[in-house]
């Protein structure tokens, strides 16, 4: 509460020496010499160019189900940056995954048309306007693999930083990378809490996965609250392993 405690000052403090980039970067120690890092959701390829900033030296693998998105993030292979025309999920073989007129909603879970957190939905409802079914869910079918499978494959034994931006299927990843877990150091994901899908996550199904895990809450990097209506939409965590080296 207000006028209780220091926390206004310790965050003030904090806000002069960390940055989301530098909670980030400071998560592999800097004489890595090619630390391992996993892109799940590369759309475009802007998390690529994120990380290959912060971790100049890493091998990424970057995935990105949606054909013309991944068109744009393959542009960006090289020695180091290998990219997946694939989804991660749970399941090794195909996936329902819906696409929409912005990309980087496209989810392995439908946009809901009645959402209350939308901006778009509440303006359309203003005017009295319907939902363009055009723009939004139209189902076609991904190649998927679970990242226990990929890994084995490729044979990458640790991984240093885990990224997973899924639009609300963080838990249908993690559930696919059960032994991956045990050789990952530190995982950075969203969790989306808005209504916009119809599955809204929670830190109890993430958590029910990563406690067991042996990963705890490290950080809230970043948040996006909603102008609309005062609650948080979602926030970007970072966990990390406990028993890691």
């Amino acid at each position: 509460m207000d006028q209780v405690g220091e926390s206004g000052t310790r965050n003030r403090e904090f806000e002069k020496k960390f940055t989301r980039e530098m909670l980030i970067s400071n998560l592999v120690p800097a004489n890595t010499p090619a630390p391992i890092l996993l892109d799940i959701g590369g759309h475009r390829g802007e998390s690529v160019k994120f990380l290959r900033k912060l971790f100049p030296a890493s091998v990424i693998h970057s995935f990105e189900p949606f054909s013309a998105a991944f068109a744009e993030l393959r542009l960006l292979e090289d020695e180091r940056t290998r990219c997946h025309n694939l989804a991660v999920s749970d399941v090794d073989g195909t996936i329902d995954f819906y696409a929409n007129a912005i990309s980087h909603t496209n989810s392995v879970f439908r946009v809901n048309p009645g959402s209350k957190d939308s901006l778009f939905f509440e303006e359309q409802r203003k005017r009295g306007a319907a939902v363009p079914e055009h723009m939004f869910n139209r189902r076609m079918e991904a190649s998927s693999v679970r990242l226990d499978s990929f890994c084995e494959k490729h044979r990458i034994e640790h991984v240093d930083v885990l990224k997973l931006d899924v639009q609300g299927a963080e838990r249908r990843v993690l559930d696919g990378a059960q032994q991956l877990l045990r050789a990952t150091d530190n995982i950075v994901l969203e969790i989306m809490f808005f209504d916009y899908y119809e599955h809204q996550a929670s830190f109890l199904e993430i958590e029910s996965v990563l406690y067991p895990a042996d990963f705890r809450l490290f950080s809230i990097s970043d948040i996006s609250n909603n102008p609309m209506n005062g609650r948080t939409d979602w926030a970007e965590v970072i966990y990390r392993r406990t028993s890691r080296p």
